[in-house]
């Protein structure tokens, strides 16, 4: 979340939208987007005159932004947008079309899926997803990055600790999950895996502008990566977890996109999967050509 310029807010027509809005205006509070587009995709089957449930949608969301957009309206701007089909394919379009660097989606409980819309986005979206599960405070307090040492991890610290710099917090929890295969494990081995793993620690944040926001390691050992972060988060009560969808390709790594696709799964609190507009654009328009994601599924909200 570089400073982006562009955020697209995806909204279900549920009460999980005003959270929704609310956060996105604590982040234009924080200086992160100057251009807020609100888009509701209409999926065909919905409603027989759809005229008037655009008029309607329009005026839901521009209600929305009236009641719970509060920040520096003269600093912002914000569209409304109602569009039809498939709602990841019209979201990712539209994305494409604006330049949007951010796209902000919830979660409802009451949905299954498997939060399949977050995930989706994730993976080809042309920017950033933000994943805010069903009464996820706007507030942002304690942020949580993981790393696997690989030079996507470090742009996600370099994204967090922007983040919290903008948010006023002094400092950043940093989790590494390791795994030691050895069959023999004794105190003193222990000690020295550990003491390993700290000093690529230190060498992987010496290249980090941190922003003077202070860096702090958890070194965790586990096999459930993606447990083992979700975990990280609660014990820090961080209420905002910043991780890459990209990372190293070796066993060791963490920040694979299965495991990135775990974290959406599992965090009970918002997620920020960091990726630079345009860095997937190309496997989107074959994916789009293709219509690979038009084909019917599951709800995916």
């Amino acid at each position: 979340m570089h400073r982006n310029q562009r955020t697209l807010i995806a909204l279900s027509g549920s009460i999980s939208d005003r959270n929704i809005v609310e956060y996105a205006a604590r982040i234009a509070e924080l200086g992160f987007a100057r251009h807020y587009h609100l888009v509701h995709v209409r999926t065909p089957f919905q409603a027989v005159d759809m005229d008037r449930q655009k008029q309607e949608l329009m005026e839901y969301m521009e209600e929305l932004l009236k009641n719970h957009f509060k920040c520096d309206r003269s600093a912002t701007t914000a569209s409304c947008h109602v569009l039809e089909g498939d709602r990841v394919d019209k979201l990712i379009e539209f994305g494409v079309d604006q330049r949007c660097d951010l796209t902000i989606v919830g979660h409802r409980n009451d949905r299954t899926g498997e939060r399949r819309m977050a995930r989706r986005l994730a993976l080809v979206g042309p920017g950033s997803v933000l994943m805010l599960p069903e009464l996820a405070p706007p507030t942002i307090s304690s942020i949580m990055a993981p790393v696997d040492f690989s030079d996507h991890s470090a742009d996600s610290v370099q994204v967090a600790a922007s983040i919290a710099k903008a948010a006023g917090l002094s400092e950043c929890i940093l989790t590494h999950v390791y795994s030691d295969a050895s069959s023999i494990r004794f105190d003193e081995h222990n000690r020295e895996l550990e003491r390993e793993e700290r000093n690529h620690f230190s060498q992987f944040i010496s290249k980090i502008a941190n922003q003077g926001v202070k860096l702090t390691p958890y070194l965790l050992e586990g096999n459930k990566i993606a447990e083992s972060i979700v975990y990280a988060a609660k014990k820090h009560k961080s209420d905002l977890i910043v991780v890459n969808t990209r990372g190293r390709s070796t066993a060791a790594s963490i920040l694979l996109g299965s495991v990135t696709s775990q974290v959406l799964i599992q965090s009970p609190v918002a997620v920020l999967a960091v990726k630079h507009f345009g860095s997937m654009l190309n496997l989107y328009q074959v994916l789009r050509e293709n219509q690979f994601w038009t084909k019917s599924g599951p709800k995916t909200n």
